[in-house]
């Protein structure tokens, strides 16, 4: 099962993380020290960056929160998908930062395609929610 514990995580303006969490460094895969200073677009999987970038620039230039169900890559190079809930901090000198709270979830049907390596996990959830299909129950 996945687990629904929120990650923390904040950036400057230019995209690089500042905080992170220890459920943030456990869903990517990495220790604190080394994800700090990394790139939002560095652990955003490429295909889900254009989308992403939008989103950032409207909450850069008209203050938008957003939410958003994307793709990270993981330090090993796996991929976990995770909805982000965004927004935008400004500290006591008037520096804009982002907020993110951040979950690992399952992808939406329809979202995007599963990864291969979701799909089983799928089958064997509804296997223990549905119990065996009429052809896998002994006789």
């Amino acid at each position: 099962m996945i687990d629904q514990s929120l990650g923390f995580a904040v950036s400057n303006e230019a995209g690089r993380l500042t905080q992170v969490d220890r459920t943030v460094c456990e869903l990517l895969g990495y220790e604190a020290p080394t994800l700090v200073g990394l790139s939002i677009k560095a652990l955003t999987h490429p295909e889900d960056w254009p989308v992403c970038e939008g989103l950032l620039e409207r909450l850069h230039l008209h203050g938008e929160p957003f939410t958003i169900a994307k793709r990270y890559l993981r330090r090993d190079g796996s991929v976990v998908w995770a909805q982000a809930y965004v927004t935008r901090l400004v500290d006591a000198s008037g520096r804009p930062s982002f907020s993110g709270m951040i979950r690992p979830v399952l992808p939406a049907m329809g979202h995007h395609a599963a990864p291969a390596a979701a799909r089983p996990r799928r089958r064997d959830l509804a296997r223990l929610m549905n119990g065996p299909s009429p052809s896998q129950r002994p006789n």
